[in-house]
């Protein structure tokens, strides 16, 4: 990306006039947690557009309206997203995380799995935004964690659910999950879960530990 355009982006996320909007002239952009699928894109169009706004655009994790920040009335939003189950976020940073993770789990999703190499790129292009920008603020609000990391943990922890819930075979689950091999896969599940695929699914009525959802793990130098 050209540098003026790299810094047009990052100047939609500085723009912030109130606690949980970004705004221009004549419209503002609204950060919105919990909508993580084309229903939840649907939906929250549906109850703007209930409440009278004029909704220029919606995407994961983020509506923009026909309106300036001062002439919405944030409280019958907020009240109105509440009882959808979703909720505007504090701070633009904040909402940019939160986007940044709902794009990843909604690529990881998607029948033909991204590699790992090919996933921050996806996650940029998702989000149209610089995948360097998208970097430093996770490294910024996640302290200690990189977001290739997440990535790979949420990669690992859907594999988990794949395994516990799913009779897709393992090698099926690894080309899912965009693995170039069932070694590969098998070797870095072996890392984070302590045993294979299949002793996994073999010890699920037993006590175990899974990977924690939204938990970022070591980045291994032959993640693919």
């Amino acid at each position: 990306m050209p540098l003026a355009g790299m810094g047009a982006a990052l100047d939609t996320y500085r723009m912030s006039v109130s606690a949980c909007s970004a705004s221009s002239a004549s419209s503002t952009v609204l950060y919105i947690k919990h909508m993580v699928c084309p229903r939840g894109i649907r939906v929250v169009r549906q109850k703007l557009e209930q409440l009278g706004l004029v909704v220029l655009d919606v995407r994961l994790g983020a509506a923009t309206v026909a309106a300036s920040a001062e002439e919405l009335d944030w409280p019958r939003i907020r009240a109105v997203l509440r009882q959808a189950e979703f909720a505007l976020l504090e701070n633009a940073p904040q909402a940019l995380l939160e986007r940044v993770k709902e794009a990843v789990g909604q690529l990881l999703r998607q029948p033909a799995g991204l590699r790992h190499r090919e996933f921050l790129a996806a996650v940029a292009e998702e989000l149209h935004l610089p995948a360097a920008h998208l970097n430093v603020v996770f490294a910024r609000l996640s302290p200690g964690a990189t977001l290739a990391g997440y990535i790979l943990g949420q990669r690992l922890a859907y594999a988990q659910e794949l395994l516990a819930s799913s009779k897709l075979g393992i090698g099926h689950i690894a080309r899912q999950l965009g693995y170039s091999s069932l070694a590969h896969f098998s070797g870095q599940f072996r890392r984070v879960a302590r045993c294979s695929p299949s002793t996994y699914r073999q010890r699920l009525g037993a006590p175990k530990q899974p990977v924690a959802v939204g938990v970022a793990v070591e980045v291994p130098n032959d993640a693919s």
